[in-house]
């Protein structure tokens, strides 16, 4: 591929890369922003890939791991790169900000979407268990049993963190009670009354926001908490949230249409994400039917990554519920 100078070659390399110059920039990499969310989605593929063709995995082991050694090294012994980049155990959540926030808030360290820091570390899991399968035995067997170990522990953690902190719903409010969610469990809605909506679009060390870095419209702060859709999303997105959330979500996406020749959610992806979410409320044959009449734009950056076949995947195999959507 071209550099950026046009002739082929890459002067994107410190003290020349124009990244290191503004924080704002490749939102703000190389300042160790967002990595979890970016190289998630290339361990992810790199997951695929290596399920399917064994050798692919065995030749680029060493690559695809500095991927992983990146956002979830576990070894202190580690000379490149530190442990467990992201993660914040206390909490249990990943913070997306790195050496400092692209906004330089006073509210500290933030992270925007709970669901692609589940994806990263549900790649590396399904990263290590594909490579156990390549490998067979041997000393490179038991580094792919630690990967996917790794990936399962903050896979796990991610999914509690994110149904505290960023899915908002069950009781009233901190003080009010608790109530059980569709899962059978008891959910306690951590935030006070006063904030109705049912995510967080944005959460700091010391506050919790209904926002997005990139669009203003509140079907973007819904939807940043569902994508991408993949196997670990039924145990991330509970369904008593789930229909809370869709009516909201779809009345957003209506409203986020009005001046925008009526295809914004199209044009930008949230009439896919609103088709999955419809399917994890268990009204499988009306997300099927909504998918279905989607604009073709699947082939295009609307898609967000998207594609045809794995939203009709995720729909498909959505468990069918009797109850109705909240209203």
């Amino acid at each position: 591929t071209k550099g950026h100078e046009g002739d082929g070659s890459c002067y994107n390399s410190y003290p020349n890369c124009p990244a290191v110059e503004d924080v704002n920039k490749d939102f703000g990499n190389a300042f160790y922003n967002d990595h979890h969310f970016h190289y998630g989605y290339h361990i992810y593929a790199a997951a695929v890939v290596a399920k399917h063709r064994p050798e692919w995995g065995r030749k680029y082991f060493q690559q695809v791991l500095l991927y992983i050694r990146d956002i979830a090294n576990p070894s202190p012994e580690d000379k490149n790169f530190p442990t467990f980049r992201q993660k914040d155990w206390y909490l249990g959540n990943s913070w997306a900000a790195g050496l400092m926030s692209m906004e330089l808030s006073p509210h500290g360290r933030e992270q925007e979407s709970s669901s692609e820091a589940i994806a990263a570390f549900e790649g590396i899991a399904l990263y290590g268990q594909a490579m156990m399968d390549a490998f067979g035995d041997g000393e490179s067997y038991e580094s792919a049993r630690l990967v996917r170990n790794v990936g399962e522990l903050l896979t796990s953690m991610e999914v509690s963190a994110a149904n505290r902190f960023w899915h908002v719903w069950g009781s009233k409010s901190a003080e009010g009670g608790d109530v059980s969610s569709g899962s059978g469990k008891i959910h306690v809605n951590t935030y006070p009354s006063k904030y109705t909506k049912p995510v967080v679009g944005m959460m700091y060390d010391t506050m919790a926001s209904f926002q997005t870095w990139f669009a203003p419209q509140d079907v973007v702060s819904y939807g940043i908490q569902l994508i991408p859709f993949t196997a670990v999303s039924e145990r991330r997105d509970d369904p008593e949230w789930t229909r809370v959330l869709y009516p909201v979500y779809a009345d957003a996406c209506e409203d986020a249409n009005e001046g925008q020749d009526g295809r914004f959610c199209e044009d930008n992806g949230w009439s896919i994400v609103q088709a999955g979410l419809l399917a994890e409320t268990g009204q499988i044959k009306e997300a099927l039917d909504l998918a279905s009449n989607i604009p073709d734009i699947w082939n295009s950056d609307g898609a967000c990554g998207n594609s045809r076949t794995n939203t009709i995947w995720f729909i498909s195999t959505r468990k069918p519920d009797d109850v109705a959507v909240a209203e």
